[in-house]
């Protein structure tokens, strides 16, 4: 059986990647897995499969290094979303990371030019849902106006609710998408969507040989592939 005994510091989405590895991990030997309980699992229907006391402890990496090459079983069967919130057809989401992503890597906080070039190459839509953990971000105000001056609804994620957002970038037909883990399990989470990455984020994670970013520019997989690089 496979088992995380404990999760690793880390936000929402690295605890939605390390338990799908330890999911694809399970496939992959037709064994059992147990997890303790962990925080935003209640988003999800899922549960513990127990079949025997043989243990296996999941060992590193614990992210996205085999996310596309350990894949055994759909992650849409894996998260399964509990609350049907609805958003209007063609709805676009737009994920704006700042916080620690400016002392982890400057590069990882994406400038306004990506996200103004996504929009126009996304195009026609009515409906803007955008998430923010930093609203000073300049590039996430001067989106927020560009949306006004072209007369869009803007829909904006909610600071109390960081489980309500992920639930609402699941629903949504299209992601602009930041290098954050939890914008990245949103897109293979829920709807199959039109995703779209910063060209110059990725190039410079595919120069350091950074196995995620490698795999997604390779073609990615069924679960989460690019529609467009910008």
């Amino acid at each position: 059986m496979i088992v995380i005994p404990h999760f690793p510091n880390g936000r929402f989405g690295n605890r939605v990647l390390y338990y799908n590895n330890m999911r694809q991990l399970a496939a992959k030997h037709n064994v059992g897995y147990r997890s303790p309980p962990w925080e935003g699992d209640s988003v999800f229907n899922i549960s513990n499969d127990v079949r025997d006391n043989t243990n296996w402890k999941i060992m590193d990496p614990c992210l996205g290094e085999k996310f596309f090459s350990d894949r055994h079983v759909p992650t849409r069967e894996i998260f399964k979303l509990k609350n049907m919130f609805t958003v209007p057809e063609n709805s676009l989401a737009v994920h704006f990371r700042g916080t620690d992503f400016h002392s982890w890597n400057p590069e990882a906080v994406l400038d306004v030019d990506y996200y103004l070039n996504a929009i126009e190459e996304y195009g026609d839509t009515e409906t803007y849902y955008l998430f923010t953990d930093d609203k000073e971000l300049d590039s996430y105000a001067r989106v927020i106006r560009h949306l006004h001056t072209k007369g869009k609804t803007i829909v904006f994620g909610s600071p109390g609710s960081v489980l309500d957002d992920f639930n609402l970038m699941c629903r949504c037909d299209g992601i602009i998408s930041s290098p954050s883990t939890f914008a990245i399990s949103a897109g293979f989470i829920g709807k199959h969507k039109k995703i779209i990455h910063s060209e110059k984020w990725i190039n410079s994670r595919v120069a350091v040989d950074d196995k995620f970013w490698v795999d997604l520019k390779n073609g990615g997989n069924e679960d989460y592939s690019l529609w467009r690089l910008v």
